[in-house]
Formats: structure tokens, sequence, C-alpha cells
């Protein structure tokens, strides 16, 4: 995805295959957005976006952390569990 793809899709803003999180700490609120989306048509989270849009962003160990939950959330919090 370029940059402008990306810039794109938060203009476009969000619908129900497009969630804006600015960050995330919970598995199991992250394994619910998860599970909605593998159960409909599919989507994205996009990770580092306020609900308004803005992107205030991701430290390199926010993506650390991140990724660890997002495996955690996917393999751990949903049945049967989900690729990512």
């Amino acid at each position: 995805m370029t940059p402008g793809n990306l810039q794109a899709l938060i203009t476009a803003g969000e619908d129900s295959a497009l969630q804006f999180k600015a960050d995330i700490t919970n598995a199991d609120s992250l394994a619910a957005e998860m599970a909605a989306m593998a159960n409909g048509k599919g989507g994205r989270i996009l990770l580092g976006v306020a609900d308004v849009g803005s992107t205030p962003g991701l430290t390199p160990a926010d993506v650390n952390r991140l990724n660890k939950l997002i495996s955690n959330a996917a393999s751990q919090h949903v049945r049967s569990p989900l690729t990512v």
C-alpha cells in the first residue's frame, strides 16, 4: 500500500470494512473487531489512526507491542483462530 492509498482510505472514513484505532490495548476488543470483519466481507483495521481521521502514529515500541497483541488476539481470542 502506498502512502497515497493509505491517505485515501483515511480520507474516506470509517465504515463496516474499515476501522480506525489510535491505539489498542485489549486483545478481547481487538479479537471482536477481527471476528466481525472475518464473519462479514473482510476489512481493515488501521492502527495509529484516530476515529476522527487524524494520524497520531505509533512509536517503534508501540509497533512491537501491537504485533504481539494482534498475533495473540487472532490465535488465542478467536475461535477458530484467524491467520493475520
